[in-house]
């Protein structure tokens, strides 16, 4: 499986850190080159030279990913250097917990700014890229959340679910060019994400970061079974047994699924 990348070149945003930290340095070990994209450059300077300990080629690239013209000029940028793409993980996100009527309006558009549109963002930049060598894969990172409604998290939710349903009808676009897409729904994640986030409250925020303590699956296993299972260029691929199990109560019975929200909600109060 390690031969399938080597000498690829992946770009990935939201890479100084988490899960796409975790999947830069699955792709590294592989023999894949790698462009991190982050917002922090500090961050990205430090995983950066991690990861080119490791003998293969590391770019860094500083943008935020909700900013068009700077993913454009980061696509030109790492064509510039690496020569090709063979891969693009869009991993950036934010996250905000709050109730919808406590939702600052400008914190909202943010969160669908960064988390959607950036995914669109960095399509429209790399697809020609990606376009110009057969193969090419994209994928974008959604949540459990855009299959399901959670309290508090109505703009988070809103933006993995437009993720989802993008990146569903790209993969249909993209078939006759031999680009696959891919929707990873990696669990449970104990990361930075909810701790960096906005929240309604500094409780609510820990009962979350809390139950993400507990229950998030080991960073370096998501991404191996992520970078395994792309190979095969899957529509989705589900990690964990908490979002197989939302997934299938989401598919087979929504009022079931509804219910069961209702009863983890009602017991995690987040």
């Amino acid at each position: 499986m390690r031969r399938a990348y080597i000498g690829k070149v992946a770009v990935i945003t939201g890479g100084a850190g988490g899960l796409g930290r975790a999947l830069a340095a699955e792709l590294a070990r592989r023999g894949c080159h790698i462009a991190l994209i982050d917002l922090d450059a500090n961050t990205l300077a430090i995983t950066a030279r991690e990861l080119s300990a490791r003998g293969t080629t590391v770019t860094m690239h500083q943008a935020d990913v909700g900013c068009e013209p700077a993913l454009e000029q980061v696509s030109t940028d790492i064509l510039a250097q690496h020569g090709r793409v063979d891969l693009l993980i869009n991993n950036a996100g934010i996250s905000i917990s709050a109730p919808f009527d406590r939702t600052d309006p400008a914190a909202f558009e943010m969160v669908i700014r960064v988390n959607f549109l950036g995914v669109v963002y960095a399509c429209r930049a790399f697809l020609p890229i990606l376009s110009s060598r057969p193969g090419g894969r994209i994928v974008n990172v959604a949540s459990s959340f855009a299959w399901l409604g959670y309290p508090g998290k109505t703009a988070y939710a809103a933006s993995k679910a437009a993720v989802r349903a993008f990146s569903e009808c790209l993969r249909l676009e993209c078939a006759a060019t031999n680009i696959g897409v891919t929707v990873l729904y990696p669990g449970p994640l104990n990361t930075n994400l909810v701790r960096a986030g906005a929240a309604g409250s500094e409780e609510q925020r820990a009962k979350e970061v809390a139950f993400l303590e507990g229950r998030g699956l080991p960073l370096e296993l998501v991404a191996r079974r992520a970078i395994d299972r792309l190979r095969n260029n899957p529509c989705r691929i589900v990690i964990g047994s908490d979002y197989w199990l939302l997934d299938v109560a989401a598919r087979i019975s929504p009022v079931l699924a509804e219910l069961l929200i209702r009863k983890i909600a009602g017991r995690q109060t987040f």
